[in-house]
């Protein structure tokens, strides 16, 4: 089992939509080279940004953003669903928007939790 990290394409929107929490993993937006690090994405070169796990993000969309991103698992394999963390207003969801014949992602739990994220930031 291993943690899953957030895509270059979602690091890139992460640092754009101010995400600046410290992280150990970077990654150069040019040519996808990962650095150790504990630096803030101020702190980092403009190439440069923080790869934070899918939860880290996750957690920061939800406490920051106040957007909660479900999953979902049907017959067809895995959709999201974004709402209001403070009250649970239905924004949007990806459930019938995948790559496959049912409409879902149907290979993991975090393919369908990497396309919520990036949905999700552009709504901020």
């Amino acid at each position: 089992m291993t943690e899953e990290f957030v895509t270059l394409e979602t690091a890139k929107i992460l640092k754009e939509k101010g995400f600046n929490e410290p992280y150990s993993l970077a990654i150069n937006v040019e040519d996808s080279r990962q650095y150790t690090t504990s630096r803030t994405n101020s702190e980092l070169p403009i190439k440069v940004c923080t790869q934070p796990p899918q939860s880290i993000a996750q957690k920061w969309i939800r406490e920051t953003k106040d957007l909660h991103i479900s999953i979902i698992r049907n017959a067809c394999g895995y959709g999201y669903d974004i709402c209001k963390a403070d009250n649970g207003t239905h924004i949007t969801d990806g459930i019938f928007k995948g790559p496959n014949d049912g409409g879902q992602w149907d290979t993991t739990y975090e393919e369908a939790l990497e396309v919520g994220i990036q949905e999700a930031l552009k709504l901020i």
